[in-house]
């Protein structure tokens, strides 16, 4: 049996994100071109996938990015083993990059405030009928002031937020827990500016349309003064929320 048969008995059998599967192919499909032909069970060893990993780190892949290959690959094995098809291995014989411990880049306050202020300088609307300008300010504002992921403010609909008692109650895409947030007065007045036209999501957008307005608001800040870290999108807000709240 190849990886890829197996990957589709384990979205039959399971329900887990797009994404999720998504890592697990690719993770399948790398060790289908290291090994130099379409990975079956039997190339599940644990010579094999250490010379993978090691493959990886050697090419110049991050410690971050090959632990991710090893949960991947062996996360499909396991499945394998569960179902009696190829033989148990030894987690302590697989390979493990030792991972390092990062520093927070999080955004300052002024450097909040000059995002905010170069909002209102980006031009255009929305096919829902929304103002460019004003659905950033209200994403900007919410992001920092809740400290959401960006995936549950994509996926925030109206009925979620209460106005009234500032609160925003949601089920977190990624862990499924409940959560509520606490608005600010000045989140509830932008959500307000952006309530019309009458939809279901707050903010309407896919992740790569986020991503096509954010570059144009980050451009737009540049000229104001603002800088960010290579790698630092909107979802830096949750950074800055927790460190807000660690520095208080």
């Amino acid at each position: 049996m190849t990886l890829d048969d197996l990957l589709g008995q384990i979205a039959t059998e399971r329900d887990l994100e797009r994404s999720t599967l998504a890592q697990y192919a690719r993770a399948a499909a790398k060790f289908g071109i290291f090994l130099g032909k379409q990975a079956e069970l039997t190339d599940l060893t644990e010579d094999t996938l250490n010379r993978f990993l090691a493959d990886l780190k050697a090419k110049g892949k991050t410690a971050t990015t090959v632990i991710n290959y090893r949960v991947a690959m062996t996360v499909v094995w396991n499945f394998a083993v569960c179902r009696d098809l190829c033989p148990a291995f030894n987690a302590r014989k697989i390979r493990r990059p030792k991972q390092e411990s990062r520093p927070v880049r999080s955004w300052t306050l002024s450097q909040i405030k000059l995002l905010v202020d170069a909002c209102e300088k980006v031009p255009g609307k929305l096919h829902c009928g929304v103002g460019i300008g004003a659905f950033l300010r209200a994403w900007v504002r919410l992001g920092y002031d809740t400290g959401l992921r960006p995936v549950d403010l994509r996926l925030l609909r109206w009925q979620d937020v209460d106005l009234g008692s500032r609160l925003i109650s949601i089920t977190q895409h990624k862990t499924k827990r409940a959560h509520t947030a606490r608005l600010s007065a000045t989140s509830c007045d932008l959500l307000a500016a952006i309530e019309r036209p009458p939809r279901d999501r707050v903010f309407p957008l896919s992740k790569s349309g986020v991503r096509r307005i954010e570059l144009i608001l980050f451009a737009t800040a540049s000229k104001l003064g603002f800088r960010r870290m290579r790698g630092q999108a909107l979802g830096t807000l949750r950074k800055s929320h927790a460190t807000q709240i660690y520095e208080a």
